[in-house]
């Protein structure tokens, strides 16, 4: 057994770097499990990122969608879709919907939530730079800073490649990541790296980085650790999961987009709020692509 000092945040905005009152110190025997991967934990990770607004991003989706299509969304497709949060909702409301995430934990898990609310969603184990498929979409998301798994630029130029051949003539990418600044250190941060969760009595504090973290600058990948300790019936479990994420100048990605020829920017926001631009300034917390297909 080791002994763990927890510091408990507020929950209610874990997105932000701002805290609403002093955390609370706290030491708790624990368990540790080392070289997890963070999406091989899917309840874990359920409840770690329960935080967002879904019914309201779900909203700007379906409204920046039906603005490019002219006309409602029909279809969607979520990218690295972990517990599909937003793939179950788009379903709730009658949307032909599909989750498509690498990990078969996840899909698994997401399996069984869409049946438990016997929602008409399907849920696949693919590779979001190879999968094809007859099955076309008006619109495919990927949210939070998915995107960053794409740790080259051959990476996202098959992920732009295999999104293009996913969607209908006219269809609508949109991609949500972190905002530059974040990765470089500039300015106010706006994702969080601690938060703390709650839900049926599991307590979930994550850590988003470590001690030993190491950025190659010639790669622009950062090898992180994720941290999750879980809490339930007074016992704490650590686990530890290595992650390898990208960092992905604004330049690059725009230069990217050009030389995969599939898409045109229809749109840069910095946030999931069209009255919010893509800027350097503080209300600019995050970098949205909205992106139309190309017709070849």
């Amino acid at each position: 057994m080791h002994e763990l000092v927890i510091a408990r945040s507020p929950a209610s905005h874990p997105e932000r770097s701002r805290r609403t009152r002093d955390d609370e110190a706290i030491s708790v025997p624990f368990r540790l499990h080392t070289m997890t991967r963070t999406y091989s934990l899917p309840h874990i990770y359920d409840i770690a990122f329960d935080f967002r607004d879904v019914k309201g991003e779900v909203d700007f989706l379906c409204h920046i969608a039906k603005k490019q299509l002219g006309r409602p969304v029909k279809s969607a497709i979520e990218l690295a879709c972990g517990p599909a949060y937003h793939a179950r909702e788009f379903a709730r409301r009658g949307i032909v919907s599909d989750g498509l995430d690498l990990s078969p934990e996840m899909i698994a898990y997401t399996r069984e939530l869409a049946n438990k609310e016997r929602l008409a969603m399907n849920a696949i184990e693919a590779d979001m730079r190879w999968y094809r498929s007859e099955k076309k979409y008006d619109l495919a998301y990927i949210l939070i800073a998915s995107f960053a798994h794409l740790l080259t630029n051959q990476d996202i130029l098959d992920n732009f490649n295999c999104v293009a051949d996913l969607l209908n003539d006219g269809g609508v990418y949109v991609i949500v990541t972190a905002h530059p600044r974040d990765f470089w250190g500039v300015g106010e941060r706006y994702a969080k790296t601690h938060w703390t969760m709650e839900r049926d009595g599991v307590v979930v504090i994550t850590d988003w980085g470590g001690d030993n973290d190491r950025f190659d600058p010639l790669t622009e990948i950062d090898d992180v650790t994720v941290s999750f300790a879980v809490t339930e019936n007074s016992e704490t479990t650590v686990h530890k999961c290595p992650e390898r994420l990208r960092r992905l100048s604004f330049q690059t990605f725009q230069a990217l987009v050009q030389l995969s020829g599939r898409f045109e920017t229809a749109n840069l926001l910095g946030d999931l709020d069209e009255s919010v631009p893509l800027s350097s300034e503080n209300e600019s917390g995050r970098l949205v692509a909205v992106m139309g297909k190309r017709n070849l």
